[in-house]
């Protein structure tokens, strides 16, 4: 059975269109969608009904996508196996990591790593915990450094930090007790928010600790980067819902912790259990952890 061919499959079954799918594959429309005709022929089947818009997978095609993501998954561990015996060329790490976690948790592993292992690559992306999140399901990356999956039969999960929610402001915003540690977030009802953009776990909490309070956060500015909106509560533009860890990377602003309960987070290295992971990114992942002890 044709490997491509299994790819095409599941690009067109994942973007429930020719076109789109085509597009992903870098290659011709017409080309592929003559590819998956001669493979419905050849196996005496239909995979998709052209008939709906979008697309959609017959109960013959969802049992093939089944069974073609478990071929090439196969595939894909042997040649990670593979790549521990191999002495030649440049290996490629592909890790992603919250942007926000960077600054603190990668420098002193990967100086470490990169003296063990001269001829060994790490590729990073620092992308949002969706992003990440989706990066890993379709096998972009090796593993990540974000949230803790929620999904622990298909996730391995290695915690890295527990992380507290903290109001985050300057001296322009300060609670009228300033001796306290522990701040009602209704008090800040007309304060300015500095918000993460709509889809990440930070603005879906701040939303939640507001509504909680009776009050909808007023939003001056939404950044993508955690860091970019600290620096943005230091010029004093507003305040902001942040995880504690947040407070090593930037000084000079008040942290206070919020009355109530708070969504606990975690940070975690988190990869599939059904992914076979290289011998150097098993070395890189026990430095990042020792790293944080």
């Amino acid at each position: 059975m044709n490997h491509n061919t299994l790819r095409y499959i599941i690009a067109v079954a994942d973007e429930r269109s020719f076109t789109k799918a085509a597009q992903k594959l870098f290659i011709a429309q017409p080309s592929l969608s003559q590819i998956i005709k001669s493979e419905e022929k050849k196996l005496g089947i239909t995979l998709f009904d052209r008939s709906c818009s979008p697309i959609m997978l017959t109960d013959a095609g969802q049992e093939y996508v089944l069974w073609a993501r478990q071929v090439l998954s196969i595939q894909k561990n042997m040649e990670r196996r593979l790549q521990d015996f191999s002495q030649n060329g440049i290996s490629i790490i592909r890790m992603g990591i919250l942007p926000e976690c960077s600054a603190f948790i990668l420098p002193e592993p990967l100086k470490a790593f990169r003296e063990k292992n001269p001829n060994r690559c790490v590729q990073i992306r620092e992308l949002s915990s969706s992003d990440l999140k989706k990066s890993l399901e379709n096998a972009e990356l090796d593993f990540i450094v974000g949230l803790t999956h929620p999904d622990t039969f298909k996730y391995c999960n290695e915690p890295l930090y527990d992380e507290q929610i903290v109001l985050a402001t300057t001296h322009d915003f300060l609670p009228v007790d300033t001796d306290v540690d522990e701040v009602d977030l209704a008090s800040f009802s007309e304060a300015p928010f500095v918000m993460m953009e709509e889809g990440q776990f930070l603005y879906h909490v701040t939303h939640d600790l507001c509504k909680r309070c009776g009050f909808v956060p007023r939003t001056v500015v939404e950044c993508y980067n955690l860091e970019t909106a600290l620096h943005m509560v230091k010029a004093g533009v507003g305040i902001a819902v942040i995880p504690d860890l947040m407070a090593l990377l930037v000084e000079g602003l008040h942290y206070y912790k919020i009355s109530g309960p708070t969504p606990a987070s975690q940070i975690s290295v988190v990869y599939p259990r059904d992914r076979y992971l290289p011998r150097e990114a098993r070395e890189l992942i026990d430095l990042i952890k020792w790293n944080a002890e």
